[in-house]
This record gives C-alpha cells, sequence and structure tokens, in this order.
C-alpha cells in the first residue's frame, strides 16, 4: 500500500483550540429541557446489549451519559470496564501503538464475549476517538460477536491526518521522527483483515480538533455509513444530536438495514443538520 500520493492534513490550529468552548456548549445543549424533550423522542431501542469504549486517556466516566441515553431508550448498555484508555510508557514507535491497540482490543474481545455468552446476543459497540479504532478491528476480527458499530470521530484511517500525530512528533523532539514514519505499515495491518461483516457506522465533524474528515471515515465499503454531525471532538459523548443520531443506527433491523434518511427525522434534527 502506497500512501506517499496523499498525507491528509490534521485539523486546524483554530478548530483545534475552539474545540473545548464547543464541547462546554454540546453539554449545556443536552441539558437543555428542549433537547431532553426531544431526545425522548428517539426510536424505543429491542433491549440487546452494547458496550462503550471511551478515547485515549479516557474512562467509563467519560462515557457515563451516554449509556444512561441508552438505557432509558431500552438498551443493555455496558461500560468497558478495562480502566483508563492510557498508554503508560513513552511512546516513540509506530510498532509500540499498535502492540498497545492489540492488547487493548484483545482484552476488549474477552469483554464483550462474557457479555455475549451472558445474554445470548451479539453487542453493538460504540468507540468514541481511539475506543473507535478498537472496536473497527474487533469487528473485523471477531464479527460473530458484533452486530454493529457506531464510531465518534474516532481516526479509523491515516494517523497523519489527527492532532494527535503533531502531538507524538513534539514529544518525540523531532520535525519527522523516523521512527514514526512506517505509516504504510500501519496502514497494512490496520486494513489487511479481510473482508468487513458488520455494519459500521462512522460520525465525523468538520469541527472537530482531534481527527479530520480523512483520517475518520472509510470510503467505498457497502456496510460502512459516514455521517457528517456538528460537534467538537470532546463533545462526541455529551453532543445531543449524536445521540439522536446513534439512536437512531441502534434501532435498524439487521436483516433489514435503512440507511439514514435525513428527509424522515423531525424537523428540529433536519435543521441542525442543514447548519452543517
Amino acid at each position: 500500500m502506497n500512501t506517499t500520493s496523499f498525507v491528509p492534513e490534521p485539523p486546524s490550529r483554530a478548530t483545534l483550540l475552539a474545540d473545548v468552548p464547543k464541547a462546554a456548549k454540546e453539554l449545556m445543549s443536552l441539558s437543555h429541557y428542549k433537547w431532553r424533550r426531544q431526545l425522548q423522542r428517539v426510536p424505543e431501542g429491542d433491549g440487546h446489549p452494547i458496550v462503550t469504549v471511551p478515547g485515549f486517556g479516557g474512562a467509563d466516566g467519560s462515557m457515563a451519559s451516554l449509556r444512561r441515553f441508552l438505557k432509558r431508550a431500552g438498551y443493555d448498555a455496558h461500560p468497558w470496564e478495562l480502566g483508563r484508555n492510557l498508554v503508560t510508557q513513552r511512546v516513540t514507535t509506530m510498532d509500540e501503538i499498535l502492540e498497545f491497540c492489540a492488547m487493548r482490543e484483545g482484552e476488549l474481545a474477552r469483554r464483550v464475549e462474557q457479555i455475549a455468552d451472558r445474554t445470548g446476543e451479539k453487542v453493538s459497540l460504540i468507540g468514541w476517538s481511539m475506543g473507535g479504532v478498537y472496536c473497527n478491528s474487533l469487528a473485523q476480527t471477531h464479527p460473530e460477536l458484533v452486530r454493529q458499530v457506531v464510531t465518534l470521530g474516532a481516526p479509523v484511517g491515516d494517523p497523519r491526518g489527527t492532532s494527535t500525530w503533531n502531538i507524538l512528533k513534539k514529544m518525540n523532539r523531532s520535525e519527522v521522527p523516523e521512527e514514526l514514519q512506517n505509516v504504510d505499515g500501519w496502514l497494512h495491518r490496520k486494513n489487511s483483515q479481510g473482508e468487513r461483516k458488520v455494519r459500521t457506522t462512522i460520525l465525523y465533524s468538520p469541527n472537530d480538533g482531534a481527527v479530520s474528515r480523512s483520517a475518520a471515515v472509510i470510503e467505498n465499503d457497502d456496510l460502512v455509513e459516514n455521517i457528517e454531525v456538528d460537534s467538537s471532538h470532546v463533545g462526541f459523548s455529551h453532543n445531543p444530536l449524536v445521540y439522536w443520531v446513534i439512536a437512531d443506527r441502534l434501532s435498524q433491523d439487521p436483516y433489514a438495514w435503512q440507511h439514514f434518511d435525513l428527509s424522515m427525522q423531525p424537523r428540529k434534527i433536519q435543521e441542525h443538520f442543514n447548519l452543517l
């Protein structure tokens, strides 16, 4: 695989700096009575199990609000219960990043398998940022366990399209650290897991301060749907519009799947999408 022909740009510095203030507004919107009332109208859940997977540096508390929403909507929502999603040692090579991801994916697979065995049902996975990378990979390696995947601002594509890439370079005190240049190997190992068998919904945002569209989407795959929403990166886990789309996707019958149809959504939802 040759990645030299196109190197994605990470989000701009202005978008990165605006991320946290935007997230604060999203949190306030979630608690506003108009959105609370709107979110009471999401499609009723069928009770199937869901696991939420936090982003890099996050723990289960970062997605607690989303799980409460999903339980109220009628789903059996679970935390991942694997502690903080954080590598403790200094990362200097792509192989170290891959090793950390593989370790976390293995732990997540065991957690999902336990829930699937206990409930007798496949599990839907919702992964935020790096958590979405694990979910995407797990669906490829263990499709027998996974009903569907929803990723929230997850860098499932080229890591050079993320703000983290520049942070890694600075951490390693080099403009172009040779140890972090094996992107071809990274992408090949991520994309060599065979034909996709699990429905995947990718939520990405033009206002994401950490992950650009080029790093977040998967193109030309019939089982993948890329949906653009207005969200900060930090705010994906408590953005009311994101909640609505998640509930809509989780309500889909795996055997009669329908793509997200904005024209079938309430006017308030359509208005928010039309602002993009």
